[in-house]
C-alpha cells in the first residue's frame, strides 16, 4: 500500500504534517477528515523517493546519520527477535520515529517490503542514501535466511562505528574550538579595546615602545581592513570545500594529515578498527571475501588508505592471502595483522578481525584522550601569550609615563 505525507488542519486551527498508507489519495482525505482535520495537501511518498534517487548524483546528498542508523539497527533487531513481522516491525517503527527523516525512511521501507522488495533492496531505493556495507550486509542475512541475527552483529557494529565518530569528533572539535575562540578574542581587543587606549596614547608627548607601536599598527590593520580579510576568510573556506571535493585534492589533504606527527597513529588506528569492524560483520554474514574487501573499502574515509584498501581486492583475487595483501599495503598495526594471520590459519578470520576492531577502538579512545590532554595546554599556553602581549603593549608606555610624572 502507498505511502502519503500531508498537511492538515486541526479544528484549532493548528497545522498537523505526518504520513498516512492509503490506496489512493482521495482515501487519505478522506481518513484525515474522518479524524476531524481538514487537509491541505497531500503528496505520495514516490515522489519523494525519486527526488532523492536523483539528489544521490547531487551535490549534497541526504543520507541517515549513523546514530539513527544505530538506534534503527536495534530497535529491528529486538522486534524481529520477538517474532514480530519484518512488514509489521517497520510499520510500528514508522509510527514511533523521533525524527522526520526517520520517519520517511522507514516510511519508505515499510511501503517497499509491503510491494514484495527486499529489505536490503528497499534500503537501495530507499530516499536517504544508506551505507553499501550496511545493504550488504542485510542482504546476506534475507539470503541465509538469518536476517535477525545478523541484525544483532550489524546493529553493534553500527554502535561502535556510532561511538566511534564520536570519539573522533570529541578530539578534533574541541581544539578547532578553542582556536576560533583565540580569534575572536584577538578581534574583539583589536577592534573595541585598542582603539579606545590610543585615544590616550595620542596625548603622550613621548615615543611609543616598539611593542606597542607594533600592537597600535596591527590594531589600524584590522579596523580598517576587516572586510578584505572577512572575505578572504570566506574565499579560503570555500576553495578548501571546493578542493575536498577533487579527488586529487582530497587525496593530497589526507595525505598531509596522514603525515602531520601527533594525529598519524590516531587516524590511521580509526580507519584500521572501522575496517576490521566492517569486514568481519560482512564475513560473519556470509559475503564473499573479494565482494567483502570491496565493500569495507567504503568505509575507510581517508583517501590514501582507501587505495591501499581497493588494491587488496586484487591481490587477493589473484591468490594472496587477507594477511599478505594487508602487509603489502602497509599501514596496518601489526597486532592486526598477526590476528588476521592466525585467524586465517585457523579458519576463524571474522572473529579474529572483530576482535583486532575492538582493541583498537580502545586504542583510539586512548588516543583522543591523550591528544585532547596534550592539545589543551598548548593551546591555553598560546591564548595566554597572545592576550599577555595585548597588555603589555598598553601597560608599557602607562608605565613609562608614571615613571616621568614622579620624576
Amino acid at each position: 500500500m502507498p505511502a502519503f505525507e500531508y498537511k492538515a488542519l486541526s479544528s484549532s486551527g493548528k497545522l498537523k504534517k505526518g504520513f498516512l498508507e492509503g490506496d489512493s489519495e482521495k482515501q487519505v482525505r478522506q481518513i484525515l477528515r474522518d479524524q476531524g482535520l481538514i487537509p491541505t495537501e497531500i503528496e505520495p511518498l514516490s515522489k519523494h523517493e525519486k527526488h532523492a534517487l536523483g539528489a544521490r548524483q547531487a551535490l549534497f546528498v541526504p543520507q541517515i546519520k549513523t546514530a539513527d542508523l544505530s538506534l534503527f539497527t536495534r530497535e529491528l533487531y529486538t522486534l524481529l527477535d520477538a517474532g514480530t513481522p519484518l512488514n509489521e516491525a517497520l510499520k510500528s517503527m514508522a509510527q514511533q520515529a523521533e525524527s522526520k527523516q526517520m520517519t520517511r525512511f522507514v516510511t519508505s521501507l515499510h511501503t517497499k517490503v509491503a510491494e514484495g522488495h527486499g529489505l536490503a533492496s528497499a534500503m537501495n531505493q530507499a530516499p536517504f542514501k544508506v551505507p553499501t556495507d550496511v545493504i550488504a550486509t542485510v542482504q546476506a542475512g534475507e539470503e541465509s535466511g538469518y536476517l535477525d541475527k545478523v541484525l544483532s552483529r550489524l546493529a553493534e557494529s553500527v554502535e561502535q562505528r556510532d561511538q566511534l565518530n564520536k570519539k573522533m569528533k570529541t578530539a578534533l572539535i574541541y581544539p578547532i574550538l578553542m582556536v576560533v575562540v583565540a580569534v575572536v578574542i584577538v578581534f574583539f581587543l583589536m577592534m573595541y579595546v585598542v582603539p579606545k587606549v590610543v585615544k590616550v596614547f595620542d596625548n603622550m608627548q613621548q615615543t611609543l615602545p616598539p611593542l606597542t607601536q607594533g600592537l597600535l599598527s596591527f590594531s589600524d590593520f584590522i579596523q580598517h581592513q576587516w572586510g578584505w580579510l572577512f572575505a578572504f576568510a570566506l574565499f579560503a573556506w570555500g576553495f578548501f570545500v571546493w578542493l575536498m571535493r577533487q579527488e586529487n585534492g582530497r587525496y593530497k589533504v589526507h595525505q598531509l594529515m596522514l603525515n602531520t606527527p601527533g594525529i598519524q597513529r590516531f587516524l590511521i588506528y580509526s580507519s584500521a578498527a572501522r575496517w576490521a569492524r566492517t569486514l568481519g560483520v560482512l564475513l560473519s554474514s556470509g559475503v564473499a571475501i573479494q565482494d567483502a574487501l570491496k565493500i569495507s573499502a567504503e568505509v575507510v574515509t581517508l583517501e590514501p588508505l582507501k587505495k591501499l584498501v581497493l588494491k587488496m581486492v586484487s591481490d587477493v583475487r589473484e591468490g594472496e592471502s587477507v594477511a599478505s595483501a594487508m602487509q603489502t599495503a602497509g599501514f596496518f598495526p601489526p597486532l592486526l595483522l598477526n590476528l588476521v594471520r592466525t585467524g586465517e590459519g585457523k579458519g576463524q578470520l571474522d572473529t579474529m578481525l572483530l576482535k583486532g576492531a575492538k582493541h583498537y577502538e580502545f586504542s583510539v579512545e586512548t588516543a583522543a584522550n591523550t591528544l585532547v590532554s596534550v592539545l589543551e595546554p598548548i593551546l591555553i599556553i598560546i591564548m595566554g601569550a597572545v592576550v599577555l602581549t595585548v597588555v603589555l603593549a598598553i601597560m608599557m608606555p602607562i608605565f613609562e609615563m608614571n615613571q616621568m610624572v614622579g620624576s
